[in-house]
């Protein structure tokens, strides 16, 4: 297998910057007179990108900012940060790019998460797919929905003084050629700039541990790492957060690099490249070192999940006390607060890391410790959705995510009562429809998973009628009927991560386009294109 360029790699793909904790998503739309402007500002910004390794002219000093994982990780103490962009289908078509070479980009992600629905269709088919309907319906979020979106800049800083004065600074070196996409919801011409925080407890809103089963990339610096180690007896730690993977862990988490960055080998032996750029040398291929990011603003009701979990404490333990009330909302889950999954039984708080290395079909396959509808059974089912355990693992494997959300709002209790707070949600993969939409419509949003007979994904945000969920024990399981989501849908779209030098081409090409400006036909050709 070739070795990942990972310098041509943005470094959102290897690292949820843990010691970057503040950060912010800046949604933005190219506009419509930029001219040559945004081939300078790709340009530009393609230099303050973090990268997932050092650039092949590294040269690093004390004083300059870190723009690679390695010396972000290496500096010690003082303020930084980090840059990474994603453009979205219309934003790559804006670019002047080969409309060849845009063609090889996923349907999906062509598509958009919120394509409008036929004219005799209520919903459109991704909608319904992913149970976007409702209160959830794409015409009622704040953005992504009904505003055209081009791009989003992920920024994240050591402070939130420092968060404030990195927004500001892109934002204006931005403003020649891109303005801030406004919300067309309840902040109603507000911009969107959806800041977040990563806690100290890297706990969410409800109130668990969250980020820890996570897949590793074969090939990346913590696969080698961990192989390299294995015959230590301790755990090393990872400058990631976690430790090194075991044996056991590289069985169930080490995943082929293909299913998360284009261009190299995934579980099914295939690599997914540019055909033109291979076909015609000196051509950039636009995929490669690239993948694809989803991005979903979720609101959580913190106040309708405790009073669901305080419901289910009353009918299982027979009391509303704060220790039933906590195991309740675990079984919701498949987790403690602290992380530790139920299949491993009571919660250690004194342990530094929670167990991931445990399997269902011989741990737990009836469910009784961690019910078969928990959240974390369907996001990930490991050996358990398959003809055996062993393919059902490999076929898993297929479908994994890497996750790099943070909570935004504030906690309860904090700041306004009536202030809005939730997850955002990013997934980084190279499938989109072999993985987040599979995971979120087979598993999560499906009232059969696992041989149920109703019920979803307790924690999601959709709901069927007569929706329950269902905890396994003798002498009879208990079914509980579940009110309504806790979590509503208000923003979203599908990006792509480019690699660095694919940035570079598309700066390349937006610049060309302004210096040999397109005949009427050609201009006509590109704006039915780009605007339908």
């Amino acid at each position: 297998m070739d070795s990942i360029e990972w310098n041509d790699v943005q470094g959102l793909l290897l690292s949820g910057y843990p010691r970057l904790p503040y950060s912010a998503y800046v949604v933005w739309r190219f506009r419509s007179d930029c001219g040559d402007a945004s081939g300078r500002w790709l340009g530009g910004l393609s230099k303050r990108i973090m990268r997932a390794a050092p650039a092949e002219d590294h040269a690093h000093s004390a004083e300059a900012e870190p723009t690679d994982i390695r010396t972000l990780k290496a500096a010690n103490g003082g303020h930084h940060r980090a840059i990474n962009v994603a453009l979205t289908a219309t934003g790559l078509r804006k670019l002047n790019l080969d409309e060849r070479q845009i063609a090889e980009f996923a349907f999906e992600f062509l598509e958009g998460m919120a394509p409008r629905p036929a004219v005799d269709a209520a919903v459109s088919r991704r909608s319904n797919l992913l149970g976007d309907i409702g209160e959830c319906a794409p015409d009622r979020w704040d953005w992504g929905g009904t505003s055209d979106v081009d791009g989003m800049l992920l920024l994240f800083s050591t402070g939130e003084g420092d968060l404030q004065v990195l927004i500001e600074s892109e934002i204006t070196a931005m403003r020649a050629c891109c303005e801030v996409v406004v919300s067309a919801g309840h902040a109603r011409g507000t911009p969107v700039i959806l800041q977040s925080q990563l806690y100290d407890d890297r706990k969410e809103h409800f109130g668990f541990t969250d980020g820890i089963s996570q897949p590793t990339i074969e090939g990346s610096p913590k696969a080698r790492r961990s192989k390299d180690r294995l015959k230590k007896k301790s755990p090393i730690d990872d400058e990631d957060g976690g430790t090194m993977l075991s044996a056991r862990e590289q069985r169930i988490s080490l995943v082929k690099p293909g299913e998360f960055v284009l261009g190299y080998p995934n579980e099914r032996r295939e690599s997914i490249t540019s055909a033109v750029a291979n076909e015609e040398p000196g051509t950039c291929d636009l995929l490669r070192n690239g993948t694809y990011l989803v991005f979903r603003q979720l609101e959580q009701d913190v106040e309708a999940f405790d009073a669901f979990a305080a419901q289910l404490a009353k009918q299982i333990y027979g009391n509303t006390d704060p220790s039933s009330q906590e195991l309740a909302a675990a079984r919701l889950i498949g987790r403690h607060k602290n992380g530790e999954p139920l299949i491993s039984g009571a919660a250690d708080s004194t342990k530094k890391t929670s167990r991931n290395d445990f399997l269902y079909a011989f741990e737990d396959g009836s469910g009784m410790a961690c019910p078969v509808g928990a959240h974390i059974r369907r996001a990930n089912p490991r050996d358990i959705i398959g003809p055996d355990p062993d393919t059902a693992l490999r076929l898993s494997k297929m479908h994994r995510i890497i996750r790099r959300g943070r909570p935004y709002g504030p906690r309860r209790g904090e700041g306004k009562p009536d202030a809005r707070r939730g997850i955002a949600f990013i997934a980084l993969n190279a499938d989109i429809a072999g993985q987040f939409e599979m995971i979120q419509h087979s598993w999560l949003n499906n009232p059969n998973f696992g041989g149920l007979y109703a019920g979803c994904d307790p924690i999601g945000h959709v709901t069927h009628a007569d929706d329950e969920f269902a905890v396994q024990q003798r002498p009879a399981n208990l079914h509980v009927r579940k009110p309504r989501p806790f979590v509503t849908v208000r923003g979203g779209a599908y990006f792509f991560l480019p690699g660095i030098k694919a940035i570079q081409a598309m700066a390349d090409a937006a610049e060309s386009r302004a210096a040999a400006p397109l005949s009427a036909t050609e201009e006509s050709k590109r704006r039915s294109a780009v605007f339908g």
